[in-house]
C-alpha cells in the first residue's frame, strides 16, 4: 500500500485568503479548515477502500482516488456498532447527577464504510512529532472523534495529532473456515490490519501535514491501549511507529484467544443465523449482521487473536519481550478503573471469577477495612489493568526505556467519589477537552498542562521529563517506581504490588 501511495501525486498549499490547506491524492483533493487558533484540521480522510461487499472480512484494500474535491470539515461515519459506548457515557453522566441527554451520537451516524482518519496540525511546513490516537470501546464500540478525542488543543503543543478508525465487533474480528481457505490459511484481526494500514498511510503522507514519519507515537486507552500492545507485537506494524503510550488496559497475555476459537464462534453464529456460507454472510446487510450478533452471541469478545492476521505467535508468545517492537513505552492505569462497574457482588464471587480464591486470606489482609465496593474495585483494577501493565513495563524495561504512571485525580463535587479516578478519566487531561459535565477547576487545568507536557515530551524524545516538571524516572524491575499524576505529582512505589503477587502476576 505504501508503494502505491508513494507513486501518487501529493500537492499541499496554503490558501492566502482562507488560510486553509489542500491535500491531493492523485485526482482527489481535500481542503482543510483553519480554526481561530490557527490549527488546521482535516476530517474524514480515507486511508483504505470501504470494507463493504466483497471487501467485508478482507485485509484493508487500497483507496482509489476519484476526480473530486472535498471540504474536509466533517467527520466520516463511525464504524458500525451497537449502543455500547453511547450507553457507557450516558450511564456515567447520569451517575454524576447530570443529564444523560448531553451525550450525542456521532454526527455522521454509523456505517460499515468507516476507514477514515482525522488530522490536526499547527504548521504544515514543520517536521513535528506525530501522535496517533487509537480509541477504546472493547473493540466493539467507540469512534475516533468522540468529544474528548478532538486534537486541536494537543496540536498546540507542536505535534501533529491523528485519530484513526478501525473496524469493530463482528466486522473487525471474525473467522470462518471459508475465510481461512480464501486468505492463505489465516483470518480475523481485520481491525488490527486497519490500524496497520492507517500507520502505512501516515508513513506515506504525514509530511504533507507537517509531521515527521520517522517520529510517530501510537497511543490509546482501554481497548485502544490493548491494540497498541498488539501493534507492538505484530510484525506487520514493525517500523511504522517509534514510541508507544498505553493507557488503562491489560496487555492481554492472559486474555488472548486463538484463531481456532474465533473460527468456532464464527461458524456457530452462522448456524444460529441460518446462514450457510461466506457468500451469504457477505450478502447480509450491516444491520442484519449486527442484529444477529446481539441476538445470538451478545457476549462475544472481539480482541485480536493469536495466529490471526498480523499475529503469528501463540498466545503465550505474543507479548514476550523478544517478540515485542523495541520502542520506548509509557504505560499506566487509573486508581479506580472498576469502581463504576461494581454493582451487586461479593468478595467471594470476585475471587472466584479471577481464580484467586486460594489467596483470600492474603487479599483480605492486604485490603484491610476498605468498604466492599472499594475492595472489589482494587481487585478488578489490579487483575485487569494494573498488574499486567506493570508486567509489560517490566518486559520492555529490559531493552527500552519504560515509564509508568498512576492517575489518581478525583474531580471535586458531590458525586465524584462514587466513580473516583475512573476508567478513561485521564483522557480529557491528555487532550485538554474537558466536557461541560465534567467539574473542572484550576487544579484540573494545572494538571492538564502537566499531563500534556509529559505526553508531548515523550512523543518528542522518548522521555516524558522536561524543565519545570516533577522528575519522572524510568521503571525497572528492582525499584518499581511510578509517577503519580495528580497535584502534587511525584514518584511513588508502584501500587498494589502485593496484590499482584497474590493474584499470580
Amino acid at each position: 500500500m505504501i508503494a502505491l501511495l508513494a507513486a501518487l501525486t501529493l500537492a499541499l498549499a496554503l490558501a492566502s485568503q482562507s488560510h486553509a490547506a489542500e491535500f491531493s491524492l492523485a485526482s482527489e483533493t481535500w481542503v482543510g479548515v483553519t480554526d481561530n487558533n490557527n490549527i488546521v484540521s482535516f476530517k474524514g480522510i480515507p486511508f483504505a477502500a470501504p470494507p463493504v461487499a466483497e471487501n467485508r472480512w478482507q485485509p484493508p484494500q487500497p483507496y482509489q482516488p476519484g476526480p473530486t474535491t472535498h471540504t474536509a470539515n466533517r467527520f466520516a461515519a463511525a464504524c458500525m456498532q451497537g449502543p455500547h459506548i453511547e450507553n457507557w457515557y450516558r450511564d456515567l453522566v447520569e451517575s454524576l447527577g447530570e443529564d444523560p441527554a448531553v451525550i450525542k451520537s456521532p454526527e455522521s451516524g454509523y456505517s460499515e464504510d468507516c476507514l477514515y482518519l482525522n488530522i490536526w496540525s499547527k504548521s504544515l511546513a514543520v517536521n513535528m512529532p506525530v501522535m496517533v490516537w487509537i480509541h477504546g470501546g472493547s473493540n466493539k464500540g467507540g469512534w475516533s472523534y468522540e468529544p474528548n478525542y478532538h486534537g486541536q488543543m494537543l496540536a498546540h503543543k507542536n505535534v501533529v495529532v491523528v485519530s484513526v478508525a478501525y473496524r469493530l465487533g463482528i466486522f473487525g474480528n471474525f473467522s470462518h473456515r471459508e475465510l481461512i481457505a480464501e486468505q492463505s490459511g489465516t483470518a480475523g484481526n481485520y481491525g488490527l490490519l486497519d490500524l496497520v494500514a492507517a500507520l502505512e498511510w501516515i508513513q506515506a503522507n504525514i509530511k504533507s501535514f507537517g509531521g515527521n514519519p520517522k517520529n510517530v507515537t501510537i497511543l490509546g486507552e482501554s481497548a485502544g491501549a490493548a491494540n497498541v500492545a498488539y501493534l507492538m507485537a505484530s510484525g506487520k506494524a514493525r517500523g511504522l511507529f517509534h514510541k508507544a503510550i498505553h493507557q488503562s488496559a491489560g496487555y492481554q497475555q492472559h486474555q488472548t484467544g486463538t484463531l481456532q476459537q474465533l473460527t468456532q464462534n464464527g461458524e456457530m453464529l452462522a448456524r444460529q443465523m441460518d446462514v450457510n456460507d461466506l457468500k451469504a454472510l457477505r450478502s447480509l446487510s450491516e444491520v442484519e449482521l449486527l442484529k444477529g450478533v446481539e441476538e445470538f452471541m451478545p457476549g462475544l469478545s472481539f480482541d485480536s487473536v493469536a495466529r490471526g492476521h498480523g499475529l503469528s505467535a501463540t498466545p503465550g508468545e505474543i507479548f514476550q519481550s523478544g517478540l515485542q517492537a523495541k520502542v520506548p513505552l509509557m504505560i499506566g492505569t487509573n486508581a479506580h478503573e472498576w469502581l463504576m462497574y461494581i454493582g451487586d457482588s461479593t468478595l467471594d464471587k470476585y475471587l472466584k471469577d479471577y481464580s484467586v480464591s486460594d489467596s483470600k486470606t492474603g487479599i483480605d489482609h492486604h485490603l484491610g477495612s476498605l468498604p466492599l465496593a472499594n475492595q472489589l474495585d482494587r481487585i478488578a483494577t489490579a487483575y485487569e489493568m494494573l498488574c499486567p501493565s506493570l508486567e509489560m513495563a517490566g518486559y520492555v524495561a529490559g531493552e527500552q526505556p519504560a515509564y509508568v504512571y498512576q492517575f489518581t485525580r478525583v474531580r471535586q463535587g458531590p458525586h465524584w467519589q462514587s466513580v473516583g479516578a475512573y476508567h478513561g478519566a485521564e483522557i480529557p487531561y491528555v487532550f485538554n477537552t474537558h466536557d461541560d459535565w465534567l467539574t473542572t477547576t484550576d487544579t484540573d487545568h494545572l494538571l492538564t498542562n502537566m499531563v500534556q507536557q509529559y505526553w508531548v515530551n515523550f512523543a518528542i524524545t522518548g522521555n516524558p521529563h522536561g524543565d519545570g516538571l516533577p522528575p519522572w524516572s524510568q521503571y525497572n524491575n528492582k525499584a518499581r517506581n511510578v509517577m503519580e499524576l495528580n497535584i502534587p505529582a511525584g514518584m511513588q512505589p508502584a501500587p498494589d504490588q502485593t496484590l499482584c503477587r497474590l493474584m499470580g502476576y
